[in-house]
Order: C-alpha cells, then sequence, then structure tokens
C-alpha cells in the first residue's frame, strides 16, 4: 500500500512538473507542437492553428481528469499518510470485480478499494479494512468467524 500511496504522489509531481512546462511554453507564445519534427505537408497556419487548439484542449481535459482522480484525492489524504495512521473500519463484502472490492460498513457506508488481487474474497465475507477514503487504498482483511 504504501508503494501506491507513493506513486500518487509521484503522479503529483509529473503533473505538476508537466503543467509548469506547458504554461512556460503558452506564456512565451511558443508552439505547443514542434512542427519541424512533425508533419511537414501542413503548410495552411490556420489548419496549425486548429491543431494546436485542439491539442491544448485534450491537454486541458487529461490535466483536469488527472487532478480530479489523483492530486485532489491524495492531497486530501496527505495528513494520514504523514501520520502513519488509517480509517479502520468494519463491513461486509456486497461485491467483488478483478480489481475492487465493494464494502458495506457497520455505519451502512460504502467503501471501495481497490486491490491489485481479490482473490479470496467473496460477496458476503465479513472484512476489517484499513484504508485512506479518498485515494481508495487500503487493506482488506478476512475476519475468521468463532463459533
Amino acid at each position: 500500500m504504501i508503494i501506491t500511496v507513493v506513486w500518487y504522489y509521484i503522479l503529483d509531481a509529473v503533473i505538476c512538473v508537466a503543467t509548469f512546462f506547458i504554461v512556460q511554453k503558452l506564456y512565451k507564445k511558443l508552439p505547443l507542437i514542434n512542427w519541424e519534427k512533425t508533419l511537414r505537408t501542413i503548410t495552411s497556419k490556420k489548419i496549425r492553428k486548429c491543431i494546436e487548439r485542439g491539442y491544448l484542449v485534450l491537454l486541458i481535459f487529461f490535466f483536469l481528469l488527472c487532478v480530479g482522480e489523483i492530486v485532489i484525492p491524495s492531497m486530501k489524504d496527505l495528513p494520514l499518510v504523514v501520520s502513519g495512521k488509517y480509517i479502520e473500519d468494519t463491513g461486509t463484502i456486497f461485491k467483488v470485480t478483478n480489481d475492487t472490492i465493494y464494502i458495506r460498513g457497520n455505519e451502512r457506508k460504502e467503501i471501495v478499494i481497490g486491490e491489485r488481487s481479490t482473490k479470496g474474497f467473496q460477496e458476503g465475507d465479513f472484512v476489517l479494512v484499513h484504508y485512506y477514503p479518498n485515494m481508495e487504498r487500503g487493506f482488506v482483511y478476512q475476519i475468521e468467524e468463532c463459533e
């Protein structure tokens, strides 16, 4: 799990650096695409401008998607990561897919945990969960029922 959390923060840094370079190019009014290395057959400036604007729109969309899915959740969970604490809850698994476990916690709260391997977990299992709430990463432990 620590590797996953570190990966989130590495992605945060990469996104910040990429944003810095794109903003720097826009500020200096440099073209986003190096036309000498790309198609030399495109000679029309209008077509080049349209391609650059489309490229910029795609970059903005990708940036917003990355910010919403990676940066904001990891920043919200930063105090928990720094302190080394997890949120702990118990609950019942109500859905298992190839890489995600859906758990209904004690307070009827749904917990989504992305796991590398969901083998051994089935719907209806009672589990203990240690997790970061925003990054959807954590540990799921099977609780043995005593008879």
